[in-house]
């Protein structure tokens, strides 16, 4: 199980690596991460080791009701830009960091990160009346805020990856949790 938990965030590593690289040099495990700025629909923010630029997972909405076809809409804070949203491409959307999703009932969809099928996630309304992206780690239900994927040494082709990292709110307490899942 291990193995293949490691095979699906290479293929992450792999695809941010190959698909992504524009000549930025990679950041030091010091670096202080932006925290992008918050707005209503979003649902989490998704940050790894190769440079600042962060992914956004956010409620797709068409005149205020959600798009069932594609509910969640993903795109690119290019920090390195003053901050330039760019769309995910076609190889990102269907091999890193696109979502699979299957609606459970009216306002219950259940998604997946393409790279990481084991995690589950369900977006759903909660008590605030917001969508939220939520995930149980060690028997929490816990409102997903910030994902990142921690990579120390390897190569281009074969990344070790350390571990990734959930950020969130305990959805029962409100009070911010963090879990840790090592590879």
């Amino acid at each position: 199980m291990k193995e293949r938990l490691m095979h699906s965030f290479h293929k992450i590593l792999l695809s941010t690596f190959l698909i992504l690289s524009t000549g930025s040099t990679a950041i030091a495990q010091t670096t202080e991460f932006p925290v992008p700025p918050q707005n209503p629909k979003q649902l989490f923010y998704l940050q790894r080791p190769a440079n600042t630029n962060t992914l956004i997972y956010e409620l797709n909405l068409q005149n205020n009701i959600i798009n069932k076809q594609k509910p969640i809409h993903i795109y690119w804070i290019d920090y390195a830009t003053n901050g330039h949203i760019e769309e995910l491409n076609e190889m990102q959307q269907k091999y890193a960091y696109g979502v699979k999703v299957t609606e459970i009932n009216e306002n219950l969809f259940e998604f997946y990160l393409v790279a990481y099928k084991k995690l589950k996630f369900l977006l759903q309304e909660g008590d605030d009346k917001l969508y939220h992206a939520y995930t149980t780690i060690n028997d929490k239900k816990m409102i997903v805020n910030r994902i990142y994927l921690e990579v120390k040494g390897g190569s281009l082709l074969k990344p070790h990856i350390e571990y990734v990292e959930l950020k969130g709110m305990d959805a029962i307490t409100g009070s911010m949790i963090e879990e840790r899942i090592q590879l």
